[in-house]
């Protein structure tokens, strides 16, 4: 009897443990842990308990950063996701956002995106969209377009068709199936499905200026990145806001990847004309910096990250730029480019005012080795200097990106 008794304890034992382990799969993903890093150089982890109106944070551990101090809240463990390739709006400003069905409607285009709206219709003015992407392909042919559309500037509408051709005219009309375009005053009609582009006149584009500090939120699963006008946090759980095309936004934390936060603090490097570009050549060739891109022309891609901000660079190169005033320090995380600088290997330099800081080591930088976490003082400082040296091997594969490289005041 006894045996027995044990053996139908420890049959509920593990019943009962079975049962817990079956809840903790059906709700919730286990609560994230976020990075907060500080205009003061520092970086406070834990939970997100809540994020104010005015960007302050509170961690679980009643830490709390007043939002003036916060630069960025990124997620713990998770490397920044790549930019999504399927159909998206690419907004004036840097935003994309993944939609379905985008169709034209007087002057705005509506859609449905994940997370937005309520799952309802949500709409952004045409004014503020620059391209409509349908190619759907991940190649570095296919980025390099994107990026290019992104950027460039342009008299007229331009659809551009999978097969090479281009149409330019002027946009009338955009439902599920259809594109209709006046090319010459002749109204053309093409397939959506025949379609890899719609690149909007530039002239026509007004890029939103917010007054003050505005998020931009980078989502986990489909690397969605979207402007915050507000945002909320109240509940430990759920991400609240409104996009600075107006749509509301409602996101669990668990697909929150980052919470980048622009016209504080930090003052991007790639937002700012550099004073100087030197290029020193191994042999006859000519490379450019880039900017928010690698020397490739693709995205910023670091140990496995996809970065937003930053400027790239090949060697032997030094980009300068006068320090801002009421800057006191310069963050960056510089490493060889995930796809284009595997082969790499070169010497970085920093410099204020033409002399060498202390970066924390002169260690030749290679994809081995791993980016190299960079914060050094300004205080006096007026030009700083970034230099990308060659290393051992060349110029071979020295494609190196500046992610993060912001003056912080």
């Amino acid at each position: 009897m006894r045996q027995l008794a044990v053996a139908k304890k420890i049959v509920w034992t593990l019943g009962a443990l079975l049962a817990s382990a079956g809840a903790v799969r059906a709700d919730d993903a286990p609560v994230p842990v976020f990075a907060v890093r500080t205009a003061d150089g520092k970086t406070i982890e834990g939970r997100l308990r809540e994020l104010g109106p005015d960007w302050s944070v509170r961690l679980d551990d009643g830490t709390r950063v007043d939002g003036a101090d916060v630069l960025s809240v990124r997620r713990v463990g998770r490397p920044l996701p790549a930019r999504p390739v399927e159909t998206q709006l690419l907004l004036a400003g840097g935003d994309c956002v993944p939609v379905d069905r985008p169709i034209l409607i007087g002057e705005r285009i509506h859609f449905h995106s994940p997370h937005l709206a309520d799952g309802k219709d949500a709409s952004a003015p045409l004014s503020s969209v620059m391209v409509i992407w349908f190619a759907g392909t991940a190649t570095e042919r296919s980025e390099r377009l994107r990026r290019r559309l992104a950027v460039e500037t342009r008299k007229r509408d331009v659809v551009l068709l999978r097969n090479g051709d281009v149409l330019e005219g002027v946009l009338t009309a955009l439902d599920e199936k259809t594109i209709a375009i006046e090319v010459d005053k002749k109204p053309v009609a093409v397939d959506v499905s025949r379609t890899a582009a719609i690149a909007l006149s530039s002239d026509l584009t007004e890029t939103p200026r917010p007054k003050s500090v505005y998020g931009r939120v980078i989502l986990d699963a489909n690397g969605a990145r979207l402007s915050l006008a507000s945002a909320r946090c109240a509940d430990g759980a759920t991400l609240t806001g409104t996009t600075l095309f107006g749509a509301a936004l409602s996101v669990p934390l668990t697909k929150v990847a980052a919470l980048d936060l622009f016209q504080g603090k930090a003052v991007y490097l790639s937002d700012l004309k550099p004073s100087r570009y030197v290029y020193l050549p191994y042999l006859d060739d000519r490379w450019e910096y880039a900017r928010d891109g690698s020397a490739a022309g693709l995205d910023l891609r670091v140990a496995g990250s996809t970065y937003d901000k930053g400027v790239g660079l090949h060697s032997h190169s030094r980009l300068s730029y006068a320090v801002p005033k009421d800057c006191r320090r310069f963050e960056a995380m510089v490493g060889l480019d995930d796809r284009t600088g595997r082969r790499g290997s070169v010497r970085i330099r920093v410099l204020a005012d033409g002399k060498p800081l202390n970066i924390g080591g002169e260690r030749e930088l290679s994809a081995v080795g791993g980016p190299l976490s960079i914060g050094v003082d300004l205080a006096g400082v007026k030009e700083l200097t970034l230099e990308v040296d060659f290393g051992r091997s060349g110029p071979v594969g020295d494609h190196v990106d500046w992610v993060d490289a912001c003056f912080v005041n």
